[in-house]
C-alpha cells in the first residue's frame, strides 16, 4: 500500500476518473503481484546448502545458515552486501538509502548476534 500511495503522489498531472475504483483496482493488482512474486520463492531444506563457506565443514555452513536467517532482515542484508558484495558502509548506505550510523549499527549487531549463536 505504502509504495501504491508512493507512486500516486509521484505522479503529479495523475487524476482518475473514479479515485474510489482505482484505488481499489490498483491496491488489488498490487496484491496480485505479491502473491505471484512469492509463489517463485522457494522455501531450501534447513539441511540443504544455500552457499558455499570456504574452508568450513558443511555443518559449519549449515549453522552459520541458521544464525543469518535468524537476523532481522536490514541486518542480515547489511552483513550481505558488506562480506559477501565486498561494499563499505558508505556505499551500503547509498544503496539502501539508509544513515551511515545506522547502517554501522546493523553491521555491528549482526556481528555480536552471529558471535552469541555461533559462540564464537
Amino acid at each position: 500500500m505504502h509504495q501504491l500511495f508512493l507512486k500516486m503522489l509521484g505522479e503529479k498531472s495523475f487524476t482518475p476518473r473514479a479515485p474510489l475504483a482505482y484505488l481499489y483496482r490498483a491496491t488489488r493488482n498490487a496484491s496480485l503481484n505479491l502473491q505471484r512474486d512469492r509463489r517463485r520463492e522457494t522455501e531450501l531444506e534447513e539441511t540443504e546448502s544455500w552457499f558455499v563457506h570456504p574452508g568450513g565443514s558443511h555443518e559449519e555452513t549449515l549453522n552459520l545458515q541458521k544464525a543469518l536467517k535468524e537476523l532481522p532482515e536490514e541486518q542480515r542484508e547489511t552483513v550481505f552486501l558488506k562480506v559477501w558484495s565486498g561494499m563499505t558502509l558508505f556505499e551500503i548506505a547509498e544503496v539502501t538509502e539508509t544513515p551511515l550510523n545506522t547502517v554501522a549499527s546493523r553491521y555491528r549487531y549482526a556481528l555480536e548476534k552471529l558471535r552469541e549463536r555461533l559462540g564464537q
